[in-house]
């Protein structure tokens, strides 16, 4: 809170206390908007200073030409599509002239400015950034937003959307809102960093916390506002307030003014203090000296219980409760108009005119009152009634009876235009039992703000719309309406509870329409429970259901005749319905089928797939296959993109989204990506940083991988998203294994592994299993390596609906290659290659490449060469660096053992930088240590020229090393084998040489030399 204004300044800046550490971000944020954009968000508790801050940044960004944007969120406004962002940019819809015709109207039509089709997907936030874009080229632009825990959830989006896009911008973005669960709050969460539920998602630039004051600085603050408050008194404040800034401003003004249905006690002038011992703030004292009780310090006895014991934001609340209960009738009433009514009703006009129509009093006079109260102020530049904090509205909506509140929501019905949306809401909130007109309008309203991209608020609308409703069907039908809504605009947690209240109302049967019914709880299972099972259960009937037109439709409610799935109409417009959910039912039952491979999912969505649209066709064709020669997924996919409208329906977007996915193309084409980052991005942006994290670890962007799955895992979890949370997890999982974290995977278990196999994920569950095995390698436990490795496939086959397999299939040949099973893992190989997941994109064609050569019959040196000169003449294969570098190193080793010193060390460097990079901390130790036995010889050692005339050339530099009392594992450090693959050669070569113990082999080796004439033995590898 502020302590002073600075004097003499047009723009003078609020004096604040404790917070030095905001004011130089915001003040950093403004001075280096010129290099780049920046986001803020001030969060603390109700009357920790956030709006001061705000007027800081106006101040600061006015005197240094800033163009100033400004939005207050009103609990009043939280249900209306687009109102914030309708405050931000009303002072720039003279500018929109200066945009591209599609963006121009998708804005203006979604502000309610234009008439026509409503814009789709993220049009409007596109529109919205090139408006500030446009607008910061001519002079640097600031968008103050103040209690974003109110704005409405479109507007809200629009401001992620362009928060994401500000670092090339001269645009900062300043945003305050409430800690997640502050009391008091009611609305929509903050829209710049907080989900449904107050979870922190998508942390923006910087989040600058507000903290109650010190004690240090609390005093501060109190002595500057109360100079004159007495000792006892201001320990009693300093105590109660517990450093709130607020509360330090209001406290004493409520100890000197108890409640009115108490007296004050008269200040005793014998004990009163001079004003200059009350500027001190020192207590009182009597004529002879001895302490007095202080002035005004008893008047109210209960306070220290009352704030002992009330929530904060409760608390604060109170402080204004005595000045409304102290109002004259015509007053507050006129009050809680403005507090209910939002931006409109605290227009001066307006207010003057239903204090003069409903309470029949003078306005000067309610005037009078209200500013008298120091509740409110009527600005006569602006004409705008200003709340003196925002808890004020909330305390005059909660001291409100119910027969008050809808007396004015009566009021504001009748005072806004017949045509106006907000009209139809007031009535609505004024009405009592049912009303089927008044149902009917509200559910039309409905259906125009989900068209604008207003789902969230839509819901809301079309639940209260269920409430009037007489008839039950219909009541139900509405509820799972809002419920799909509430869905669609994130809002899921809402939908579960409208859709538990249309259950209640459909019994003894399943509400209609089933087919909605069937999504909204399938989809809404699966993101907060991760449980598949309502989605197997289902869909597959609801999609038989939108092919044959089962009856669906609900033709008692009246409503738009849309097929955007979320109407009640008619029967024709109950098929539209069924056929707009064709896409969103297919792509989720595909998605199901993905992370389970439950061969039911997988038969529903191909019985289905032909009969989708092309889009669907495609996702189907992507996952499912074949994979043969005719395989060409990647090209249609870059096709569709490039082709796809501005307007295209945003199921689209997710088909197409899980296309690239399945193919691992998300990050292949910045082209690609930047189309759906721009246009559609109605997938949840949690879907999306899913996605991107497991495309940043296939392409080595391991840091920014696991920095994105560990803050989703805790948003998620936070927020209680099961299936968001499985696969951020699992993705943070990829990048623990690979780097050899031992210790991390197995805390990461129990949260992955008991939840997804009760849960039927076997994505998760095979993908873990598989992870174990990279990170055992990573270890060079290849024994264990391949004991785990075992369990994921049968031998010589690629098992079906797993289209996850070839994540792990270049773990599994190394697996059973290092422990010498080299036939199984060229087995596999070439089952692999029979079933053309080759074919399925590039990366998989580049892990089956890799496999190959990894696999190869080293006794074929021609073959061997050739398989590892594919890996590195592979398009781009330096774009997958943790399997290429796995695949130098092995070449190197293979290398060394032919006494290849020059090129294996070439190779054995590249691997070793790799894995420095990534922090693969294990594989680096193995390419250091392989580079070791490399680093001692300055040429090529020489070649063997003969061989053990009993033994193989391999056999033959096993013996030796064994004869010079080398360990098996040794051993196979020198010649690139693994142990058991040098105990396999060992077992056939004790025979050959009539020996039993590895003791014997030097003698038997001289002694067969001596029989056949054998040369002197080659050289063995020198030591470092």
């Amino acid at each position: 809170m502020s302590g002073a204004e600075i004097p003499g300044e047009r723009w003078a800046e609020p004096v604040l206390t404790g917070r030095d550490t905001q004011i130089a971000a915001i003040g950093a944020a403004l001075a280096e908007v010129a290099s780049t954009g920046t986001a803020i968000v001030l969060r603390g508790d109700p009357g920790t200073g956030k709006s001061a801050l705000l007027r800081v940044a106006e101040a600061r960004a006015r005197r240094t030409g800033f163009r100033v944007l400004r939005m207050t969120g009103a609990e009043a406004e939280a249900g209306l599509a687009f109102a914030a962002l309708h405050q931000v940019l009303w002072p720039l819809l003279g500018d929109t002239r200066a945009l591209p015709a599609g963006q121009r109207y998708a804005l203006e039509r979604a502000l309610g400015v234009r008439d026509g089709t409503p814009p789709e997907g993220f049009a409007v936030a596109g529109a919205a950034l090139a408006l500030l874009a446009h607008t910061a080229a001519h002079r640097p632009v600031v968008a103050l937003l103040d209690d974003l825990q109110w704005a409405d959830p479109s507007s809200a989006d629009v401001f992620r959307y362009v928060r994401r896009r500000l670092a090339p911008l001269p645009v900062v973005v300043i945003g305050a809102t409430r800690c997640a669960g502050a009391a008091g709050r009611t609305g929509p969460e903050p829209s710049l960093i907080q989900g449904e539920d107050g979870s922190a998602e998508h942390l923006p630039d910087r989040v600058l916390d507000l903290d109650p004051l010190d004690e240090q600085q609390a005093a501060q603050l109190l002595r500057t506002l109360h100079p004159c408050l007495p000792e006892r008194a201001r320990r009693r404040v300093l105590r109660a307030a517990g450093g709130n800034p607020l509360a330090l401003r209001e406290l004493p003004a409520r100890l000197r003014c108890p409640a009115a249905d108490r007296l004050a006690l008269p200040e005793d002038p014998r004990t009163a203090v001079p004003d200059a011992a009350r500027r001190d703030g020192a207590p009182g004292k009597d004529q002879d000296g001895a302490d007095g009780p202080p002035s005004g310090d008893g008047c109210d006895p209960e306070i220290a219980d009352l704030f002992d014991e009330l929530p904060l934001g409760e608390r604060l609340g109170r402080l204004y409760e005595d000045r409304v209960r102290a109002l004259p009738d015509s007053a507050r009433r006129v009050l809680l108009v403005a507090a209910l009514g939002g931006t409109f009703a605290q227009h001066v006009t307006v207010l003057r005119g239903i204090a003069e129509r409903a309470a029949a009093v003078p306005w000067a006079e309610v005037r009078e009152h209200i500013e008298a109260s120091g509740l409110a102020h009527a600005d006569p530049v602006t004409g705008r009634l200003t709340f003196r904090h925002p808890l004020v509205r909330g305390c005059l909506t909660h001291l409100a009876a119910p027969a008050e509140r809808r007396a004015a929501h009566r009021l504001l019905a009748n005072t806004l235009p017949v045509d106006s949306p907000r009209r139809t809401m007031h009535r609505a909130s004024a009405a009592l039992g049912t009303d089927d007109e008044l149902a009917a309008l509200l559910h039309a309203e409905a259906d125009g703000v989900a068209a604008r991209g207003g789902e969230a608020e839509a819901a809301g609308m079309m639940a209260r719309a269920a409430g009037l409703s007489a008839d039950t069907a219909v009541r139900a039908a509405r509820l799972v309406t809002a419920a799909a809504m509430a869905a669609r605009g994130g809002r899921l947690r809402l939908a579960v509870r409208l859709v538990t209240a249309a259950e209640a109302e459909a019994l003894p049967g399943p509400p209609e329409p089933a087919a909605l019914y069937a999504f909204v709880v399938a989809y809404t299972r699966l993101q907060l429970d991760g449980d598949p099972g309502p989605s197997v259960d289902l869909l597959p009937g609801a999609l038989e259901s939108s092919e044959t037109g089962g009856g669906d439709g609900v033709d008692r409610a009246g409503g738009s005749d849309g097929a955007d799935g979320l109407s009640i109409s008619s029967p024709t417009a109950a098929r539209g319905q069924r056929a707009a959910l064709l896409e969103p039912m297919l792509f989720l039952l595909i998605v199901v089928a993905v992370h389970t491979g439950d061969e039911r999912a997988w038969a529903a969505a191909e019985r289905h797939a032909a009969d989708a649209s092309e889009l669907a066709a495609l996702c189907w064709r992507a996952w499912a296959g074949p994979f043969d020669a005719g395989y060409d997924v990647p090209r249609r996919l870059r096709e569709a993109v490039a082709a796809l409208p501005a307007d295209q329906e945003t199921a689209s977007a997710w088909l197409l989204l899980w296309t690239a996915t399945a193919v691992d193309a998300i990050g292949e084409h910045d082209a690609l990506w930047s189309r759906f980052a721009r246009r559609h991005a109605y997938a949840t942006d949690a879907f999306i940083d899913i996605v991107r994290a497991h495309d940043d670890f296939l392409h080595g962007r391991w840091d920014a991988s696991l920095a994105v799955s560990r803050r989703g895992a805790e948003t998620s979890a936070a927020a209680g998203y099961a299936f968001n949370e499985l696969l951020f997890l699992y993705n943070a999982g990829q990048v623990l294994a690979a780097r050899g974290d031992r210790a991390a995977l197995t805390a990461l278990k129990p949260a992955l592994g008991a939840p997804s196999a009760g849960r039927r994920l076997r994505f998760v569950t095979e993908r873990l299993r598989g992870l174990e095995v990279l990170c055992a390698l990573g270890h060079g436990r290849t024994e264990e390596a391949w004991r785990l490795a075992r369990r994921l496939v049968p031998p010589g086959a690629v098992p079906p609906r797993t289209p996850w397999f070839h994540l792990s299939l270049l773990d599994w040949v190394q697996a059973a290659a290092g422990s010498g099973r080299r036939a199984e893992a060229r087995r596999l190989l070439r089952a692999v290659r029979a079933a053309g997941t080759a074919h399925a994109s590039a990366q998989h064609a580049f892990l089956v490449t890799a496999a190959e050569a990894l696999a190869a019959d080293d006794q074929d040196d021609e073959e061997v060469q050739r398989r590892y000169e594919a890996v590195y003449a592979f398009p781009d294969a330096e774009h997958r660096p943790f399997p290429l570098a796995r695949v130098r190193l092995a070449h190197a080793a293979w290398l060394r053992s032919r006494s290849r010193y020059e090129p294996a060390a070439t190779h054995c460097r590249a691997a070793l930088s790799t894995f420095t990079r990534l922090g693969a901390t294990p594989w680096a130790e193995q390419a250091a240590r392989e580079l070791a036995l490399l680093s001692a010889p300055v040429g090529p050692r020489p070649p063997l020229t003969e061989r053990h005339p009993l033994l193989s050339a391999q056999e033959s530099r096993i013996a030796e090393l064994v004869a010079q009392g080398l360990t098996n594992r040794q051993v196979g450090e020198r010649l690139g084998l693994s142990p058991r693959t040098v105990g396999t050669h060992l077992y056939k070569i004790f025979p050959k040489l009539g020996i039993t113990t590895r003791a014997a082999m030097a003698r038997a080796l001289e002694e067969t030399r001596t029989t056949a004439g054998e040369a002197a033995p080659w050289p063995a590898p020198p030591a470092r």
